[in-house]
């Protein structure tokens, strides 16, 4: 029997950060498994891989001036689900996500979504203000409240979710390209071709923006580099607040990907991720099935992925102390470096995309055949009858 034909409406497709990359990866790997997906995103360049709604507006965030947001035409989404989808999921509370929910609900279509992004603390540390956060949170829990079903990558998630009133919250497994992230692609020739010396390489990847803590990376490295005239910190990634990694030792890459991106981190010898606000922390996990052994914050879900002195160290990630300990003792000692990045290889193997994708659409079918339960016949509007 068919899977469903199941279409994932987001805000951010085409962006350089862990939600777009991810969902554009489980797109990829349910089709080559099979399944019918489709990754539905705002207007902008025409690609194979993503479905295209037209924008009635669009608008930048006013803390962050390199995003935008596109309120989509909603007749146009309905029109696109009704012959294209038996489940929607949504990805993001944005005008996307939130035309995805309504769009489904008229179709009769059962509603799912995946919480990828902290939104209240995003905002609250991106303009600066705590409060917005307690402005931002009911409206997150109200969207979360009205899906068939709460998809949660991490613990910590399913405990925001909880703690914002939802009730239908169920963990779904997450991979990453085991194949592509492999010690193998290790090759430091390649890595000094880039500007990179031949002493101990530190690597930040991801969004160069303020909710990433990048101040307290910075001052850490500021300790580090004392004490290590010869070792570097790679960063890979783009956005607003790049400014905050500059300074002795400090090579900015721009954005990677591919086996470049999957080159450079098995290259590297340390991976240092400070973020507090992740839900799964997607970079942490290709960090260590790449053979580096990771430095990670203890708030947050990267460090759900890390068994603590083992695979990598868990450290308080406001601490620029505690992270320049961390760091500049596994630069200072190669055989507990080689150690760890082995078992963090080793541990990263249970990440498996391919073993995801199953588990994610097992979970699927079973909300279809809830739905069904629940509502038997649906009625749906006038002129809006779904194509079989």
């Amino acid at each position: 029997m068919p899977g469903p034909r199941v279409a994932i409406v987001s805000d951010t497709v085409d962006d350089i950060n862990g939600v777009a990359i991810g969902l554009r990866r489980l797109v990829a790997a349910a089709t080559r498994a099979g399944h019918t997906a489709s990754l539905v995103g705002p207007s902008g360049a025409i690609t194979d891989e993503i479905v295209r709604i037209p924008a009635a507006m669009r608008a930048a965030l006013p803390f962050y001036a390199q995003m935008t947001w596109s309120v989509p035409e909603l007749p146009a989404l309905v029109a696109y689900l009704a012959r294209s989808a038996d489940l929607v999921q949504v990805a993001t509370p944005g005008p996307m996500g939130i035309a995805g929910l309504i769009a489904g609900r008229m179709l009769g279509l059962p509603v799912v979504a995946q919480y990828h992004t902290e939104v209240a603390e995003y905002a609250a540390r991106m303009t600066g203000l705590p409060f917005v956060r307690g402005l931002v949170a009911p409206f997150v829990g109200w969207f979360y409240q009205q899906a068939d079903r709460c998809l949660a990558p991490s613990q910590a998630v399913s405990d925001t979710l909880a703690a914002l009133g939802v009730a239908r919250i169920q963990r779904i497994p997450r991979g990453v390209d085991l194949a592509l992230f492999d010690p193998v692609r290790r090759d430091r020739a390649r890595l000094a071709a880039l500007g990179v010396g031949d002493g101990p390489v530190a690597l930040y990847v991801g969004r160069l923006s303020r909710e990433k803590n990048l101040d307290a990376l910075a001052a850490a490295w500021t300790r580090v580099r004392a004490d290590h005239a010869t070792a570097s910190l790679v960063v890979v990634g783009d956005g607003p607040y790049a400014s905050a990694l500059t300074g002795p030792g400090v090579i900015a890459l721009g954005p990677r990907h591919g086996e470049e991106l999957a080159m450079i981190m098995a290259s590297a010898d340390v991976f240092a991720f400070p973020s507090e606000t992740e839900t799964f922390g997607n970079v942490v996990v290709e960090a260590a099935a790449s053979g580096l052994p990771v430095v990670v914050a203890a708030a947050g879900a990267a460090h759900e992925h890390v068994v603590d002195g083992v695979t990598g160290d868990v450290v308080a990630g406001g601490d620029p102390a505690a992270l320049a300990a961390a760091i500049a003792r596994l630069l200072d000692e190669p055989a507990r470096r080689a150690r760890m990045g082995a078992a963090a290889r080793a541990h990263a193997l249970g990440y498996d995309l391919d073993r995801a994708v199953r588990a994610t659409w097992a979970i699927y079918r079973e909300v279809m055949d809830a739905h069904a339960g629940a509502h038997g016949a649906t009625l749906v509007m006038p002129g809006l009858e779904r194509a079989s």
